[in-house]
């Protein structure tokens, strides 16, 4: 009778800690212009399929210092309610993007500055 309590005890306390509730991002790093709640509430409101890595977390910093850290797939584990299409094989790279979020609370994707090819005088 003790084994089977301590084998149902034991798999309670697994599980309990394997779930992460469904979370998709923790924040890593608080910069100093945005709080942890606009930073949880722009992204938790955000579509941020694309940009989680199967099997690695993705890094993304605003543009303040703040450090926001996808989950990877694994991660997430059972609880994740995105679909495979949402999640980039791991050796994808990411352009260095600066991220902001806007006044009204929605994030804003900075897009990576290349040269135009055709004004390049060689």
């Amino acid at each position: 009778m003790k084994k089977v309590l301590l084998l149902i005890l034991t798999m309670f306390c697994f599980s309990l800690y394997s779930q992460t509730k469904g979370e998709k991002f923790t924040i890593l790093k608080i910069g100093n212009k945005y709080s942890k709640e606009t930073i949880v509430s722009a992204f938790s409101k955000a579509d941020m399929c694309g940009n989680f890595y199967f099997s690695k977390p993705n890094d993304i910093t605003l543009d303040d210092g703040a450090v926001v850290r996808f989950l990877s797939k694994t991660e997430q584990g059972l609880t994740s309610n995105l679909s495979d299409q949402c999640f980039v094989v791991d050796n994808y790279k990411f352009d260095k993007i600066v991220w902001s979020i806007s006044p009204n609370g929605f994030v804003a994707k900075g897009h990576a500055v290349r040269p135009n090819k055709a004004y390049i005088k060689e």
